[in-house]
């Protein structure tokens, strides 16, 4: 039985977090001191109260096969750079254990692992001294890692001068084409043009296809998806869900609903806007407005949403925009009144939308919100303002299953006979 590329087991990480008293809580040294020597009880207890323990990751366990491609998703400070630090040896885990089967390349961060005084040619060849390799291995693979960063004409000036993109074009040559038996790609690939993180990520499933082991973190769920068998949800410092990508990619986008039920003025929902006019609820509703938990497709239904002004405000657009598991706007509908602008006075107000017919296959679809005022004044957005669950309608037969795409719409086929 083959044994895994990388083993993690129940692995923790902490950190000390400090608590300044703001800025008039600063003091000379010399203040310190004497406070020190004068009162060093009554000092000790105060460094201790001010620092707070903060666990980056708790417990976490997961195992990557060889020739595996597994994604690695989540919030921002949910932990998966911190993995990816501990795997690279960057940093050294509180507790718990990673067994590596493998020499590692990883690209973190920009730059990581650059010498900004060196040339491009230089950081090569020293990059590869770090993984371990020859120098023969290296001169092997110069020109094809020259030829793909496509960075001929500055490979001998000090990398110091260079841009954050050519930065990524020649730091994931160097981790990809030095053959590492393990590969580590943080978010860096988004700095990168489109045409170049295309070719990354070709470089990548050509790697996997080589049998290197990929761990790989990104935000875009449709090239986490396309590029990874399997999925790691990691949340609040803790493994959630492992499986296959989908499911796994689904789940997050479920939790991305960042509160439980209707409630827009819950202090957990994350928006943007002046706040002139806010939404305070949204729910689902069928056509005789009684409250829906999912919606059958080709089902039409309603979406409430309550807005509150504590002024009177003059409202251009309110908008409702849904999104795909994957991330992506299927669709948007906007109520707004090309000749005058909607006045709301001060108080609690309801506008609706009916979906009829009903596009939308299975599946999980989040509501982005926002309401707009005049000049494009921003009053209210919430990305992540609601899940709507599309379930299978029993009435209508399924004979296109995920070969369905993304919508529905009404459509006549005709046939006859053609002489």
């Amino acid at each position: 039985m083959k044994e895994p590329m990388i083993e993690v087991n129940s692995l923790s990480k902490s950190y000390f977090i400090g608590h300044g008293g703001g800025l008039g809580s600063y003091k000379r040294l010399s203040e310190t001191i004497v406070e020190t020597v004068a009162h060093p009880i009554r000092t000790a207890r105060e460094i201790r109260t001010k620092k707070e323990i903060f666990w980056a990751l708790r417990d976490v366990s997961f195992s990557v096969e060889k020739g595996e491609v597994v994604g690695l998703i989540g919030k921002n400070g949910a932990g998966k750079t911190t993995i990816l630090k501990i795997i690279s040896r960057i940093t050294y885990p509180t507790s718990g254990e990673i067994i590596l089967r493998g020499r590692v390349g990883s690209l973190l961060e920009v730059g990581t692992g650059f010498h900004p005084e060196l040339t491009g040619r230089e950081n090569i060849y020293m990059n590869g001294a770090i993984l371990g390799m020859k120098r023969t291995e290296i001169d092997s693979n110069f020109e094809e890692i020259v030829k793909f960063a496509e960075m001929e004409k500055f490979l001998d000036t000090p990398v110091k001068r260079y841009s954050s993109g050519m930065y990524v074009r020649l730091a994931f040559a160097v981790a990809a084409h030095l053959q590492p038996e393990i590969l580590l790609v943080d978010e860096v690939l988004a700095v990168g043009d489109a045409q170049f993180q295309k070719k990354c990520l070709g470089k990548i499933q050509d790697v996997s296809r080589g049998g290197k082991t990929v761990l790989f973190v990104s935000h875009n769920m449709p090239v986490v998806e396309g590029l990874c068998g399997r999925a790691l949800l990691i949340d609040d410092g803790q493994l959630k869900m492992a499986g296959d990508a989908h499911d796994v990619i689904a789940e997050y986008l479920r939790m991305l609903s960042l509160f439980k039920g209707s409630n827009l003025e819950d202090p957990s929902v994350k928006r943007g806007g002046n706040g002139k006019a806010r939404f305070s609820w949204i729910e689902i509703l069928d056509e005789k407005d009684q409250p829906l938990d999912s919606v059958p497709e080709g089902k039409p239904f309603r979406i409430s949403l309550r807005i509150k002004t504590d002024s009177s405000v003059d409202i251009d657009s309110i908008g409702v925009t849904f999104i795909d598991k994957m991330g992506r706007n299927v669709l948007t509908t906007i109520h707004t009144d090309s000749m005058n602008v909607t006045h709301l006075d001060r108080g609690h107000h309801r506008f609706s939308v009916l979906i009829n017919p009903n596009p939308f296959i299975r599946g999980s679809l989040n509501l982005k919100i926002y309401c707009r005022g005049p000049e494009f004044q921003e009053y209210d957005t919430i990305d992540y303002a609601y899940n709507v669950n599309i379930t299978p309608n029993l009435d209508s037969p399924d004979v296109l299953g995920k070969r369905a795409g993304a919508v529905k719409i009404p459509f006549e086929w005709h046939s006859e006979r053609w002489e």
